[in-house]
């Protein structure tokens, strides 16, 4: 049978044995991978949507230094100014020993009462070889969890989370300003113009003079303000706003942060 070698699906699949496993980033992008995620996860419990952009995120823990390489990919996928690292994890959290009692029970059963109360104090050490030292006996890696916790959390403006390997924290910054706001719809407003432009046909390239018709003034002042970063994106050539109905070629109803908006579209000439 002769290959058709116009479809990639009767390809052979490529050597790919020349290229080296770099462990080190292997595990600095999964560290990312967590980063962005409990990020994302905050966003989500705190009902703050992807495309509002927040001021900052801290990545604090051991070697969080290891991930500035990567900075520019956490902000965009997160969707932050700025991002800062620190290494002084005792500021703000602690390890919360959590012991697997069925494993050590029929162990050290004439132990337990100390080792409970021990652990109810937090009076325990940790070993050079990652196991644990409490009331004179010492825990194998297998029977005990150490869980990373924030010590205070009650910061309105700030959001704190573990990461799932329990050797970072990452604390968010989620306090809205105006001018974050404003920049949050300005972005809102360019992904239903993108949306309305497709529903359109329109081609890609064509440029456009784009009608916005509302009565909410904070609409008005984020066109306003941030008309011409609009106009970049949608390739707008002319932004209107009115309270009047639209007459335009095409005219679109939407929905922007609880407020209805007519997105009106005609190709420039």
């Amino acid at each position: 049978m002769t290959k058709n070698k116009n479809s990639i699906h009767l390809q052979d699949f490529p050597d790919v044995s020349f290229i080296k496993e770099d462990c080190s980033l292997e595990q600095n992008m999964d560290l990312v991978r967590d980063i962005c995620s409990t990020a994302l996860s905050i966003r989500d419990q705190k009902n703050l949507r992807v495309r509002l952009p927040l001021k900052k995120l801290t990545i604090i823990g051991k070697n969080s230094q290891d991930v500035l390489a990567f900075k520019d990919i956490i902000a965009d996928e997160v969707n932050v100014k700025n991002i800062e690292i620190s290494n002084d994890l005792s500021q703000i959290a602690e390890f919360k020993l959590q012991i697997n009692f069925k494993k050590i029970g029929a162990k050290y059963s004439s132990k337990m009462k100390e080792i409970l109360q021990a652990t109810k104090e937090n009076n325990w050490q940790k070993t050079t070889d990652n196991k644990i030292k409490i009331a004179d006996i010492i825990l194998e890696q297998d029977e005990f969890e150490l869980k990373i916790l924030p010590k205070n959390n009650d910061d309105s403006k700030n959001a704190i989370a573990p990461l799932s390997n329990n050797e970072y924290l990452i604390s968010l910054d989620i306090e809205i300003t105006d001018d974050l706001e404003y920049e949050g719809l300005a972005r809102d407003i360019i992904r239903v113009v993108q949306q309305n432009r497709k529903e359109a046909d329109l081609d890609i390239s064509d440029r456009i003079v784009l009608s916005i018709q509302t009565t909410d003034n904070k609409i008005c002042e984020v066109i306003k303000e941030f008309g011409d970063y609009i106009s970049k994106q949608v390739l707008a050539e002319k932004i209107e706003t009115t309270s009047q109905d639209l007459n335009n070629e095409f005219v679109f109803e939407n929905e922007i942060d609880d407020k209805n908006i007519s997105i009106g579209i005609k190709i420039f000439e």
